[in-house]
C-alpha cells in the first residue's frame, strides 16, 4: 500500500525547525533595530554638541566664548533653538551642553537634567 503524506514525526520536526529559524531571525532583527537607535542617538548628540560649539563661535557671542573657555559654561538646547542652530522637534529640551577648555582644546559634552520648572 502506497500512502502519500507526512508522518507525525516529520511534521513536528518541520514545525520545530521553522520555529527555531523564526526565533533566531527575530532576535537578529531586534539587535539591528537597537544598533540603529544607538547610532541615531550618537548622531543626534554629535549634532547638538557641534551646534553648541558653533554658537559660542558666533561674533555676537565673543564674551560668552571667552567666559566659557576660561571658566566653563552651560548652554541649553532652548538657546540653540532660539538662535536657529537646532530645530525644536529634533532635540530634547532638557539637554544641556557643557563647554570648557581642556588641554588647550575646546570641549563640548552633553548632560541631561530634570526640568524643575
Amino acid at each position: 500500500m502506497n500512502k502519500k503524506g507526512f508522518t507525525l514525526i516529520e511534521l513536528l520536526s518541520s514545525i520545530t525547525i521553522m520555529g527555531l529559524i523564526a526565533t533566531i531571525t527575530s532576535i537578529n532583527i531586534v539587535k539591528i533595530f537597537e544598533q540603529k537607535k544607538e547610532i541615531s542617538n550618537n548622531n543626534k548628540e554629535s549634532i547638538i554638541t557641534t551646534a553648541a560649539c558653533v554658537y559660542i563661535e558666533l561674533n555676537e557671542n565673543k564674551t560668552l566664548k571667552d567666559s566659557c573657555l576660561s571658566n566653563g559654561c552651560t548652554i541649553s538646547t532652548n538657546t540653540l533653538i532660539k538662535s536657529g542652530l537646532l530645530k525644536e522637534d529634533d532635540v530634547d529640551k532638557e539637554t544641556f551642553i557643557n563647554i570648557y577648555k581642556e588641554n588647550n582644546q575646546k570641549m563640548c559634552t552633553i548632560r541631561k537634567e530634570e526640568n524643575n520648572g
